[in-house]
């Protein structure tokens, strides 16, 4: 209720009151003078009347009092009913309807209140769903976002920001520079801050692993002023990789090539020159343009077999087939090669697996390509094994299934384990070029063996011979 409404209410009360005992006074004191009475009895009269006349503004006090009582309580609760509302208002938690309205006077503010009330759900609920759908669409990012405030102290990370952070304990509210150690990466900070423009470049961590990163910087602003920057990162370490071997994949099939067709240039037109009339130089001449024609040959055939792999226009053609009855194959046609080396080549038993030589193997794969698998590592262990021999075998137990090809040889350094498999790639290039390896075997036998979804463990230590397991079940 307003002070207007309550004055006039309160002025319409009072005056009622007092005209009507003013008019009972009246009355009252002309009929006691109109009648026949002692002085006594009308002073007495009179007396009574004017009592009267004081208990009835007496009671009209009251009845004002408790107006104005009951109108404070009203508002004492309403004004409660305020601080309840801006106190779930800042909490963000309304409840359908805060207001009741159980005093007329005050319903059309009631209702304006609820009405309120009833947006402020709306844009809450509105709120939530986009802060959802924000948080999903970040969190689904698949690169590292990390958004960080002016001070340079990081205030929100996806999760795979945190996974590629690697930092132990928690990462918001950490400075930048804690977490990345980079000199490239603050100065591109620095001048997103100094030029207030968007920044792109690429930085190399050596901590905690070796990698090449994409980085991207956006300022964002609050009110035309910079609050912060959110970045980016980017992995781009295994395109770095693979543009590395496409530039030594390039490098090395240019050499690989130039060099048999430069002999074979070279001796075919020493030939023509007038060494064809000496018959000893003429055909050795020969023989060295055949070694590396075939040479160049080998190569083109391995560099159209990884690519048929690749492509897919290799199909293989799984069957069940007998795996120690292939060891003996591949034996039988290699045995030749070991033996004019001094070397023993043999069937073998793994020592955490001797059951495996009275057990068969039977395997669901491609023979052919089984085959051209074992040839491979056979034959690059007979290349590297000077004096010993080579042990083929497979091993069957509770945990695994695997064949193996194990030589006697110099063995692989351990930095180099790494890059086996790499086409192109020999530990000793000038011994493989000279034993007439193109660089492909291990490249090839890798691909094969993905193709049938098997693994290839290569375990070696220098000067102590090489094991290469290729596992085919568990």
């Amino acid at each position: 209720m307003n002070l207007k409404r309550l004055i006039l209410r309160v002025g319409a009360v009072y005056a009622l009151m007092i005209f009507s005992i003013i008019a009972f006074y009246f009355i009252a004191s002309f009929y006691v003078k109109s009648t026949v009475l002692a002085t006594e009895i009308q002073s007495n009269l009179s007396a009574h009347l004017t009592y009267a006349f004081f208990a009835f503004s007496f009671l009209g006090s009251v009845v004002t009092v408790s107006f104005i009582f009951r109108d404070y309580r009203k508002k004492e609760k309403f004004l409660k009913e305020i601080e309840q509302f801006s106190e779930m208002v800042s909490k963000g938690v309304i409840e359908d309807k805060v207001f009741f309205e159980d005093y007329p006077d005050l319903a059309g503010v009631y209702n304006s209140l609820n009405d309120v009330t009833r947006r402020l759900n709306e844009k809450f609920a509105r709120t939530e769903e986009e802060r959802s759908q924000l948080n999903a669409i970040l969190e689904s990012i698949p690169d590292a976002l990390a958004i960080i405030d002016n001070k340079n102290e990081l205030v929100y990370v996806n999760d795979n920001a945190s996974e590629f952070f690697n930092y132990k304990g928690p990462i918001k509210n950490k400075p930048l520079i804690e977490i990345i150690r980079s000199s490239e990466l603050i100065a591109m900070l620095d001048n997103v801050k100094k030029y207030d423009k968007t920044e792109c470049g690429e930085i190399f961590l050596e901590y905690p692993f070796e990698k090449y990163m994409q980085v991207r910087m956006y300022p964002f602003y609050k009110k035309n002023d910079l609050t912060g920057v959110v970045i980016l990162f980017h992995d781009i370490t295994e395109l770095k990789k693979l543009e590395t071997m496409r530039k030594d994949f390039v490098a090395n099939v240019s050499h690989e090539i130039k060099t048999p067709v430069t002999a074979i240039r070279g001796f075919a037109e020493t030939l023509i020159e007038g060494a064809i009339e000496d018959r000893e130089d003429s055909i050795k001449f020969l023989k060295i343009i055949i070694f590396h024609s075939e040479r160049l040959n080998r190569l083109v055939d391995d560099l159209m077999t990884i690519s048929k792999i690749e492509l897919g226009v290799v199909k293989l053609q799984k069957t069940e087939i007998d795996f120690s009855e292939i060891i003996d194959d591949v034996i039988e046609t290699l045995r030749g090669s070991a033996e004019a080396k001094g070397l023993y080549i043999r069937r073998s038993a793994d020592t955490k697996c001797d059951r495996s030589l009275d057990s068969r193997l039977t395997l669901n794969a491609d023979r052919d390509r089984v085959i051209q698998v074992l040839l491979n590592i056979i034959d690059n262990a007979i290349k590297f094994t000077q004096k010993g021999g080579i042990e083929v075998g497979f091993c069957i137990d509770e945990r695994r299934k695997f064949f193996f090809v194990r030589d006697t040889g110099c063995g692989i350094p351990k930095r180099c384990l790494s890059r086996l498999g790499e086409r192109f790639y020999r530990v000793d290039p000038s011994r493989s070029r000279e034993l007439g390896g193109t660089g492909l075997g291990l490249a090839i036998v890798k691909h094969i063996v993905k193709a049938h979804d098997w693994e290839m463990k290569i375990e070696s230590e220098e000067g102590s011979g090489t094991t290469i397991k290729v596992i085919v079940g568990r």
